[in-house]
C-alpha cells in the first residue's frame, strides 16, 4: 500500500492509490502514461481517464461503464433530451434532434471537467502527430458518442469506440450523422444494445401475449423452459405449447389484454416524446457466435458470479459483419443476453474475431494501420 500517495491529476481515488494501481495493473501501463483520472462517481458523473499510447501514437479518453447504483440511476433516465441549446453551443445542428438525458448530463458533466483541468487540450498540443480516440462501454459507450459530437468542433479527427452501447443514446439523424466519427461493436445477443423504449413496450406486450397463447398449465411451460433444448426442439416448442396468434381463445384475461393495449396506445399517443426513436450510434459492427450450441456460450448461468467471471465453455467462431441500427430494435430472449455485454466476454470476443482476421495484437504497430482500415472495410455489410 502506498500510504501518502498524491497526484494532483488523480481525482476521487483512496490515500493508497488503489484505483489508480488496479488500471495500471490491467493495462499494463506506465504510471506516466496516466495523464489524469478522476474516479468520482455519482448520478452523472462518471469515472474517467485520459491516457498517452505510445505504442498508438493516441491519446485515450476512456469513461467507465455502470457499476454503481448512481450509473444505474443515469441509466433510467432514458427521456430524450433536445440537442437544439448543445448545438449551437457546440456547433451542429441539434434541432429536432435528441440524447438520452443522462448520457447528455455525463457528457456535459466531462466536458466541464476538461475545461476546467485543460490536460486533454494541453496533452493534443503537446503531441500533434498523435490521435485522440474517446472509449467506453455501456453507458459509458453514450457518454462518449456524445462527447465526440461535443468535442468534434475542436478536434476534427477524433474518434469514438463505443463498445456494447445502450439502444437508446441518439434520435435517428443524429444517430447515421455519428458514423463519420462514431464505431459500436456490438456482442452476439447483447440485450442492452436493442434496450429503447420501443423495444421495452413491445417486450413487454410479447410476454403478455405469450401467457394468453400458452395451452397447457403454466407449469409445464417453466418445465420445459429449465431442460436441455437444442435449437430445433427450441424451434417446435411454440407448436407443441402455444396457440397461433391469431387462434388465441376468447377469455378475460384475453379481454383485458386488449384494453391494456389500448390503453397503452392511448398513452404513447399523449407523450411527448413517444413518437422519437432512439438507436445505437455511429457504425455497426456485430460479432455474432456461429456455434449452433446453445451450451456454447461464453457463461451458461447466471447464477454463479464465479462462472460469470470466467467462461464456463468457449467458443472460437465468430463472424464479423457490418449491421444497421435497424436489426437491434427488437430484444433476443437468449441464454446469454446479459453474459454478452461483461466486458470480460466482449474483449474475448474482439480477440478472437481479430486473430481469426489476422490481427494480432503483436501487430498493432503504428505501420499496420492501414491494413487494419483495409481489413474492417473488407467486411461484408450484413443484410
Amino acid at each position: 500500500c502506498f500510504c501518502c500517495h498524491s497526484n494532483d491529476n488523480i481525482v476521487g481515488d483512496n490515500i493508497c492509490g488503489w484505483k489508480e494501481a488496479t488500471v495500471l495493473k490491467s493495462l499494463d501501463f506506465e504510471e506516466s502514461d496516466i495523464l489524469y483520472a478522476n474516479f468520482r462517481n455519482d448520478v452523472s458523473v462518471n469515472p474517467y481517464l485520459i491516457l498517452r499510447d505510445e505504442k498508438w501514437k493516441t491519446i485515450v479518453l476512456t469513461i467507465r461503464g455502470t457499476l454503481s447504483f448512481e450509473d444505474m440511476i443515469s441509466d433510467v433516465t432514458i427521456s430524450p433530451k433536445s440537442l437544439e441549446e448543445i448545438g449551437k453551443q457546440f456547433g451542429f445542428d441539434g434541432r429536432g434532434e435528441y440524447c438520452h438525458s443522462g448520457m447528455l448530463a455525463g457528457a456535459k458533466w466531462i466536458y466541464d471537467d476538461l475545461k476546467r483541468h485543460k490536460i486533454l487540450d494541453k496533452a493534443m498540443e503537446a503531441n500533434p502527430d498523435f490521435g485522440l480516440r474517446i472509449i467506453g462501454h455501456s453507458l459509458g459507450a453514450g457518454v462518449a458518442a456524445m462527447l465526440g459530437r461535443v468535442l468534434r468542433k475542436q478536434f476534427p479527427n477524433l474518434y469514438c469506440l463505443c463498445f456494447s452501447p445502450p439502444g437508446c443514446v441518439f434520435s435517428e439523424r443524429t444517430a447515421k450523422e455519428s458514423k463519420d466519427y462514431v464505431c459500436s461493436y456490438v456482442l452476439h445477443n447483447d440485450i442492452v444494445p436493442r434496450l429503447s423504449y420501443a423495444s421495452l413496450c413491445n417486450l413487454r406486450t410479447d410476454l403478455i401475449e405469450m401467457i394468453a397463447r400458452i395451452k397447457v398449465p403454466k407449469h409445464k411451460v417453466f418445465y420445459a423452459d429449465l431442460k436441455s433444448w437444442n435449437e430445433k426442439s427450441l424451434l417446435s416448442l411454440p407448436e407443441k405449447l402455444l396457440h397461433g396468434k391469431e387462434d388465441i381463445p376468447k377469455s378475460q384475461f384475453s379481454t383485458e389484454f386488449e384494453n391494456f393495449k389500448a390503453r397503452q396506445s392511448q398513452r404513447q399517443e399523449e407523450r411527448d416524446t413517444a413518437h422519437i426513436k432512439m438507436t445505437v450510434p455511429g457504425r455497426i459492427l456485430h460479432m455474432v457466435r456461429t456455434s449452433t450450441k446453445l451450451n456454447n456460450v461464453p457463461c451458461g448461468c447466471l447464477l454463479s458470479c464465479a462462472q460469470c467471471i470466467a467462461p464456463c465453455q468457449e467458443t472460437k467462431k465468430y463472424k464479423v459483419r457490418w449491421t444497421e441500427a435497424e436489426d437491434l430494435s427488437e430484444i433476443y430472449i437468449s441464454p446469454t443476453m446479459m453474459v454478452d455485454h461483461f466486458p470480460y466476454n466482449v474483449a474475448h470476443a474482439l480477440e478472437i474475431a481479430a486473430e481469426s482476421y489476422g490481427v494480432a495484437d503483436q501487430a498493432t504497430d503504428l505501420h499496420k494501420r492501414d491494413q487494419l482500415v483495409g481489413i474492417l472495410e473488407g467486411v461484408k455489410k450484413d443484410r
